[in-house]
């Protein structure tokens, strides 16, 4: 009880901190309608060029809702914390986590996540506004049943990105600048989830490696139930896939930690 209370208030803290910087928030989603917009007339383009009604799996109007949600959703879960977990290692700001009864990877989590509980509300009302302007405008057609679906395992995928670049910020601990880790991994993180264009793109052979990692389950995933492309079996699996890799991931935070803990020497601060 006293573990929930504690951490509980970390999440209203992370709420509270959305709130402060909501406008930035609000900015950072208008700032990725450029790259949209570049995918839109893009994608426009090509399908007008060419014979076929269905590209790469995707009919035009599924690709333009695609394209569109993958701007949004890759807003929401983006991380930033990796940065401040590698300032508190490299400055020796950790040494007051380690001193006071709170654990650090659990503060991570819950302050993401409040953060993130903010941004999911204004996501939803964004999305909901974008669905429905591509399905009078573009003619696209979903189900109630895949949106509520994709709805139920956006707060997973969250999660996993989340522990996934927790995991990422350890290397904190062996290095001294990792900015460019970061900053790479994010891009790497970005197309392989699926956040520039569907990960069909790539091809079967590169699907089937992709089924087996843990990125496209935190964009395309979602995405793609939400464009109907994405059969019952196939839901089922990815659930089952998040859940593995969120499990899979924790233990390796957990190992990474222990081993940082054995390389940090606790150095300013």
């Amino acid at each position: 009880m006293k573990s929930l209370i504690k951490y509980g208030a970390v999440f209203s803290q992370g709420i509270q901190g959305a709130m402060e910087y909501r406008a930035d928030f609000l900015f950072g989603l208008l700032n990725g309608c450029f790259a949209v917009f570049i995918q839109f007339f893009l994608w426009t383009a090509i399908y007008s060029g060419s014979q076929e009604n269905y590209l790469y799996g995707y009919s035009y109007p599924q690709m333009i809702v695609y394209i569109i949600m993958a701007g949004v959703i890759l807003r929401i879960v983006s991380t930033d914390f990796q940065y401040d977990v590698a300032f508190d290692i490299k400055e020796g700001t950790l040494n007051r986590f380690l001193t006071q009864p709170i654990s650090y990877f659990p503060y991570r989590v819950f302050d993401f996540m409040g953060r993130k509980a903010f941004q999911l509300v204004i996501i939803i009302a964004v999305s909901a506004g974008v669905l429905l302007l591509t399905h009078f405008i573009f003619k696209a057609e979903f189900l109630l049943f895949d949106i509520l679906i994709a709805l139920l395992v956006m707060p997973m995928a969250l999660l996993l990105n989340c522990i996934l670049f927790y995991c990422i910020a350890m290397t904190a601990f062996w290095l001294t600048e990792v900015w460019g880790i970061f900053d790479g991994m994010g891009v790497i993180s970005t197309i392989l989830s699926g956040g520039i264009f569907p990960l069909s793109v790539f091809g079967e052979n590169a699907q089937l490696i992709f089924k087996f990692l843990p990125f496209q389950y935190v964009i395309y995933f979602p995405l793609k139930i939400i464009c109907g492309k994405a059969q019952r079996d196939e839901i089922l699996f990815g659930i089952a896939a998040q859940i593995v890799w969120i499990l899979l991931l924790y233990a390796l935070a957990k190992l990474l930690w222990r081993a940082g803990m054995k390389k940090y020497i606790a150095a300013g601060g």
